[in-house]
């Protein structure tokens, strides 16, 4: 059985707040939570979708433009278009499904748990009724695309996007970062995207792809849902870090520090680069200043550069560019504080300085995103550096 003909194989359910939705019956999943699909799509789609980009604007703003990837039912266009009504903007819609409900399917879901003005708006939305004419008096307008993302032509920017494809489980090629990064070209500044789904690939694909992603309480039967917004950077933050390798090589040193907002955690010794200074200046600049001498440290070279998106954890604005260098240790006397003190004073910015076996870093030790990536490559990289180091 082909994708199109597995999907398209569907059947009708009653969710716990009495709202209708669509189990997929080759998949095992359904198009709205089994725990209200009427509870879900107002609290992830409208209230933290619309509600939250409409109220960012102060309620300045008098028409929002929404993309659906997933229209499925139409459940959420059908909320939008009475949110519409209800504030008084105007909201251009325009929602894509490849796999669309049969018309049969349309009327057995809208008669079965849904109030009479949801009914009317559903049909209408499936029926692509709601056009031109009665868009104006209505402050609602819509376009149901048979179609995926990549084959969207139209030209103007969004403001809200109701990322609602079936999870990654089912549709994983949906959730990668380059699907994330066409949505957030076709975003204006400031634009929200919601979805259901809180995992942390997820969230960390969307992050790659640009997106300020922050999680908040899911509805009934989930603890957690995604909100992203598109914030641009306008400056880059560029940074060196050190991947100090023990005399043996089977150990890297770690920092444990107090960063700037005071949570503590583990990074590289490293920092960032200052005006008119070279790349390799800073690494050596750095190196002293949290290690008190670079005294038997011989450099191996370049070990990695991020060619991914990432934002600076601290300045939305910034975008961060992590340069790492190889160093090699003459000795193990560069680790301090092998027994964790018992209180360390809150103005201390490095708490610690430790040797951490390369076969068992674990990359979520690692405060930053960089960091993470490079932790889980090291062993690799390592195998790669030359055997007989020469010093800078």
């Amino acid at each position: 059985m082909d994708y199109t003909s597995r999907i398209c194989r569907r059947r009708l359910a009653i969710t716990n707040d009495g709202s209708p939705t669509f189990e997929v019956l080759d998949w095992g999943v359904s198009y709205h939570s089994i725990y209200g699909a009427l509870t879900e799509s107002e609290h992830v789609f409208i209230d933290q979708g619309l509600e939250r980009r409409w109220m960012q604007t102060q309620g300045l703003v008098r028409i929002l433009r929404v993309l659906e990837v997933g229209f499925g039912t139409g459940l959420n266009a059908a909320l939008a278009w009475q949110w519409a009504e209800r504030r008084g903007v105007e909201v251009e819609y325009i929602g894509l499904e490849p796999y669309p409900l049969q018309p049969h399917e349309v009327l057995s879901w809208a008669d079965s748990g849904v109030t009479e003005d949801l009914k009317w708006r559903i049909t209408a939305l499936h029926g692509q009724a709601v056009q031109s004419e009665g868009v104006v008096a209505s402050g609602f307008s819509a376009q149901i695309l048979g179609a995926n993302l990549q084959d969207l032509t139209h030209s103007g920017a969004f403001d809200v996007c109701f990322f609602d494809a079936f999870a990654p489980t089912q549709q994983p090629e949906l959730w990668e970062v380059d699907i994330f990064e066409s949505l957030l070209m076709r975003m204006n500044p400031g634009a929200v995207l919601v979805t259901y789904c809180a995992k942390g690939q997820v969230r960390r694909n969307m992050e790659r792809a640009g997106w300020k992603v922050e999680r908040y309480p899911g509805p009934p039967g989930k603890r957690e849902m995604l909100v992203a917004c598109h914030v641009p950077v306008y400056r880059w933050n560029v940074r060196c870090y050190a991947l100090i390798l023990n005399p043996t090589r089977t150990h890297v040193l770690v920092a444990r520090e107090r960063f700037p907002d005071g949570s503590v955690g583990c990074k590289f010794p490293g920092g960032g680069s200052e005006a008119d200074e070279a790349l390799v200046d800073t690494l050596w600049r750095e190196c002293a200043e949290e290690l008190g001498s670079t005294d038997g440290l011989r450099s191996l070279g370049h070990a990695y550069t991020n060619d991914f998106f990432v934002r600076s954890a601290f300045r939305d604005d910034e975008q961060i560019l992590a340069v790492y260098h190889w160093l090699q240790a003459d000795d193990e006397g560069l680790a301090w504080w092998d027994e964790k003190p018992a209180a360390v004073a809150e103005s201390e910015p490095l708490l610690e300085m430790n040797w951490e076996a390369i076969e068992t870093l674990k990359p979520d030790v690692m405060r930053f995103p960089i960091d993470r990536y490079v932790a889980a490559n090291l062993g690799t990289w390592r195998d790669t550096i030359r055997l007989d180091p020469s010093a800078d």
